[in-house]
């Protein structure tokens, strides 16, 4: 088979690229940034690299764990489910370390009565099947005909949705839970039902092997920015137009994946399928923002290892790095409140100073030197979906069926976890390798 372009080097494009070389295909990957990996991508601090995004992987990512193994003896460590927030005035604590009694009581103090019973039933059917828990599964379909015309907020009642269902939307979507909607809520409590452990060596080291390790079948192509996709003079094929170094240039293949998020297509798309861009914007995306700070000692117990807060708050979680780095704080900016309050613009120093105060009543901040610090702004940050999800993206295919030799992944195809990226990946080049062959 000839080769195939993947446009973007996030982990979807990393997915799309692993699926299509497995297959025998040989592909040019795109990333318009010096290295790949896009929202799960590393810094490093203090000689060490750390993972801004990505780094919990659940013991049910059974695609990203073929691809661990394939690429390397890279081994994990436990990191497990811990969080708490302030309730009435008094912490209350989730945790899967043998705490089965206190966790139910803890998960009714968060939903109440009544919201646990409306969720019973959504878990029931993930933990049945838990390909369940990604986007547009027939669970969630039909969940989303009945009830995506209203938000989560308006779904559940105000206690559940406060508690239990935004500390996971504005965690995992960046969105408050009226920006959210009951149609796509498996892919989130598909996470929650899991449980992690995260790469040693972290997600920097296992990218840099996927790169190194690459075969002739594989040219990763970083700074190249894609500028435009369109169709090419005969019908069939697409054009590649990109920059790389300030020198514009073009490639024509037969297939084209791309693996960007909708927005991102959606500015390719502009002067090619104008309609697929109308259904692209209606993907919402959400900023976010995330620093990592060390610290002189350890600021979390091992018992308490995390904190998220409510709506008024821009910072919406403060956790452990890892259950062995105590004396290191990821905090997570997103939801209405960071909206407002943080910018592209904003001081790094303001930011964690801010979040600091807030942790203060909880953690061991108070006289604990803060010894360094990395922090970014990602917009576009996280995916939120829309309401009516699997009706839109059966728009959009409808909609690419006019351009020949354009196929579509990313995380609004069947969820933004690591996995789903993964699965969404693979339905993808299954649907390339079908129609090669027919």
């Amino acid at each position: 088979m000839r080769r195939v372009a993947v446009i973007g080097g996030g982990i979807s494009g990393i997915a799309t690229t692993f699926y299509l070389n497995k297959a025998g295909v040989p592909v040019d990957l795109y990333e318009s940034a010096p290295a790949i990996g896009g929202r799960i991508g590393s810094e490093r601090m203090g000689g060490r690299w750390l993972d801004f995004g990505g780094k919990n992987i659940g013991r049910k990512y059974r695609r990203f764990r073929e691809f661990v193994r394939d690429t390397g003896d890279f081994p994990f460590e436990y990191f497990g489910f811990n969080t708490s927030q302030v309730i009435d005035g008094k912490v209350v604590s989730l945790t899967k370390e043998g705490r089965q009694l206190s966790n139910l009581f803890g998960f009714l103090k968060l939903a109440g009565p009544k919201g646990v019973s409306m969720l019973y039933p959504w878990v029931r059917a993930i933990m049945k099947d838990n390909a369940q828990g990604m986007l547009r599964t027939s669970f969630f379909n039909d969940i989303a005909g009945r009830f995506d015309h209203v938000s989560l907020a308006d779904y559940f009642p105000r206690r559940c949705a406060n508690h239990l269902i935004r500390p996971v939307t504005v965690r995992m979507n960046g969105a408050e839970p009226d920006e959210c909607y009951p149609g796509n809520f498996g892919s989130n409590l598909a996470l929650v039902l899991d449980s992690y452990e995260q790469l040693k060596g972290g997600m920097h080291q296992l990218l840099e092997a996927f790169a190194d390790g690459r075969s002739g079948d594989l040219s990763i192509r970083t700074g190249h920015r894609v500028e435009r996709l369109d169709r090419c003079d005969s019908g069939r094929g697409v054009t590649v137009a990109y920059t790389c170094n300030g020198q514009g240039g073009s490639i024509t293949y037969g297939r084209v994946i791309s693996a960007l998020p909708a927005v991102q297509l959606s500015a390719l798309l502009g002067g090619s399928l104008p309609e697929a861009v109308e259904i692209l914007d209606r993907v919402r995306y959400y900023p976010v923002s995330v620093a990592i700070a060390a610290y002189r000692d350890n600021v979390f117990p091992k018992e308490q290892r995390a904190m998220v807060f409510d709506s008024t708050s821009p910072l919406s979680n403060a956790g452990a790095y890892g259950i062995h780095d105590l004396d290191l704080v990821r905090y997570t900016f997103s939801g209405k409140a960071a909206r407002v309050q943080i910018n592209p613009e904003s001081k790094a120093e303001d930011v964690i100073l801010q979040a600091e105060k807030k942790v203060l009543p909880f953690f061991s901040i108070a006289e604990n030197i803060r010894t360094s610090m990395i922090y970014k702004y990602l917009s576009p940050g996280l995916c939120a979906y829309s309401p009516f999800h699997h009706k839109l993206f059966s728009e959009l295919q409808q909609s690419l069926a006019s351009f020949s030799g354009l196929y579509v992944t990313g995380d609004f195809r069947r969820g933004a976890s690591i996995e789903a990226c993964f699965a969404a990946a693979e339905e993808t080049v299954k649907h390339l390798m079908t129609g090669e062959l027919s």
